[in-house]
């Protein structure tokens, strides 16, 4: 072979490479060492009670939980921020302002201290149709009251609201399911009993090398179409089952790319009929909702 011929050959095959259509990363088409991600049921519709059943009972408490299991609800979400002395609440804000009517932070007071405070007082004020003087005695659960309260009868769909204050959240809450029993033969049911979610990477990777079988749930607040690269698909799928993202951002070929990677779409929040059959004909695996009853309707009818 002579070395002009050498020469056009390896100029000839530079230009095809460059001039080829580049290829989407795929899962098919790289993927990073790891723990595989623990998987999520196929062909199964989720319907998760946000806060319980929070459009009829105060939200995050064990009257609204209770309603959301007998109205069929795969999972009840809780969302978890850690207190002052370092135990587990349930409640998704951390300003007590919007569901107690009282000042204060939960990451600056102690448990104990926010037993103390009404969670059903202000619900009652904003709907006096639904109210009862027993939720004025409501107060702020921990999380070992929901898992004393239900154990493994529920799945529990739980949120890491994480801050810098709050480093050793994912121990704390894998030990409190552990303590209950709840992760125990995690891949051997219709459905997981738990399924953690988070805004935090850093935090959901930490419960991935800690637990990878438990399925995690990336958070995203889109304001508009949600998408994501892929680089950054390729990271997700080394250690979560799928992601949650505004009911608003959702669109068909988004849904599309992401169950390419093998990936679930839960969406959040939605409570009107006509919202929940759009994002259930685009292809999402779960919606969260304050009304599970409505959602339940929906998929329990023969046209659905």
């Amino acid at each position: 072979m002579n070395k002009r011929f050498l020469i056009f050959t390896i100029v000839f095959l530079f230009v095809i490479a460059a001039c080829s259509p580049k290829q989407e990363l795929s899962p098919a088409s790289g993927s990073l060492d790891k723990a595989e991600p623990a998987l999520l049921p196929e062909d199964r519709f989720l319907t998760i009670a946000h806060r319980g059943a929070s459009a009829y009972r105060p939200e995050h408490t064990l009257p609204a939980y209770i309603l959301a299991d007998e109205m069929g609800a795969d999972y009840i979400e809780l969302d978890l921020r850690m207190t002052k002395d370092g135990r587990l609440a349930v409640i998704h804000d951390n300003e007590l302002q919007r569901i107690t009517g009282t000042t204060g932070k939960v990451s600056d007071m102690l448990m104990d201290e926010l037993k103390t405070v009404s969670a059903g007082t202000v619900f009652n004020d904003r709907n006096p149709d639904l109210a009862k003087l027993s939720y004025e005695q409501l107060t702020i659960p921990e999380l070992r009251d929901v898992l004393m309260q239900f154990g493994t009868s529920v799945n529990y769909y739980i949120e890491l609201k994480s801050s810098l204050k709050d480093s050793g959240i994912e121990e704390s809450v894998i030990a409190e399911l552990e303590r209950y029993g709840i992760t125990e033969n995690q891949g051997q049911h219709d459905v997981p009993p738990v399924i953690l979610q988070s805004f935090s990477e850093e935090s959901l990777m930490r419960i991935h090398e800690i637990r990878p079988e438990i399925p995690l749930i990336q958070l995203y607040s889109f304001k508009e179409n949600a998408d994501l690269s892929p680089s950054e698909l390729e990271l997700l799928s080394s250690y979560a089952s799928g992601i949650g993202i505004p009911a608003d951002s959702a669109h068909a070929g988004f849904i599309e790319k992401i169950k390419r990677w093998g990936l679930d779409v839960h969406v959040f929040t939605v409570n009107e009929e006509k919202s929940i059959r759009k994002l259930i004909d685009m292809g999402v695996d779960g919606i969260f909702t304050d009304r599970p009853d409505v959602v339940r309707e929906i998929i329990g009818r023969d046209d659905f």
